[in-house]
């Protein structure tokens, strides 16, 4: 495997956890939009916010970098809850589509891992690639674990990779 198809892989989290799109698998919308004990935020609201930080990552590695938010709020306005289960889908593809096209920039050999997609911070293409496949496990973490506490764990197609 070279570089390219091992940063394409992580961006689902291949060999390293639960596939991201399959741990939203099964996920009654409901369930989905219930707050759970002390955390701050549902599984909705946290799908929303990867998916939010995800597109300012596709828009910087396409070479149209947003202004950076001026607070961390900007990144947790979503409802608490999904609207019904279409909008549930809606919101579990938005991110699967944003999955995509990470997967297809980083596998197209004319693309420069190494150009600068934050100038005024260093920060190459590489590195945001790194920046939003850790981003995306962090909260998958969040999002399992809330799913434990809702008795909504594991997912169809179970809770281990291995």
């Amino acid at each position: 495997m070279n570089e390219r198809q091992a940063l394409a892989s992580q961006m689902y989290g291949t060999s390293s956890h639960k596939h991201l799109l399959h741990a939203l698998e099964g996920l009654d919308p409901e369930l989905a939009g219930r707050k759970v004990g002390r955390s701050p935020h549902t599984v909705f609201q946290i799908l929303q916010h990867m998916t939010y930080w995800q597109d300012i990552s596709l828009a910087r590695l396409a070479g149209e970098p947003p202004p950076r938010p001026e607070t961390a709020a900007l990144g947790w306005a979503a409802p608490a809850a999904p609207e019904d289960e279409s909008d549930w889908q809606a919101a579990i593809a938005c991110f699967a589509e944003g999955l995509r096209s990470l997967e297809a920039r980083v596998l197209d050999p004319r693309f420069d891992l190494g150009r600068l997609v934050q100038p005024d911070r260093g920060v190459t293409a590489r590195e945001e690639l790194f920046m939003i496949q850790g981003h995306n496990s962090y909260h998958l973490g969040q999002i399992v674990l809330l799913r434990q506490e809702l008795a909504a764990w594991p997912p169809p197609r179970g809770g281990d990779t291995w």
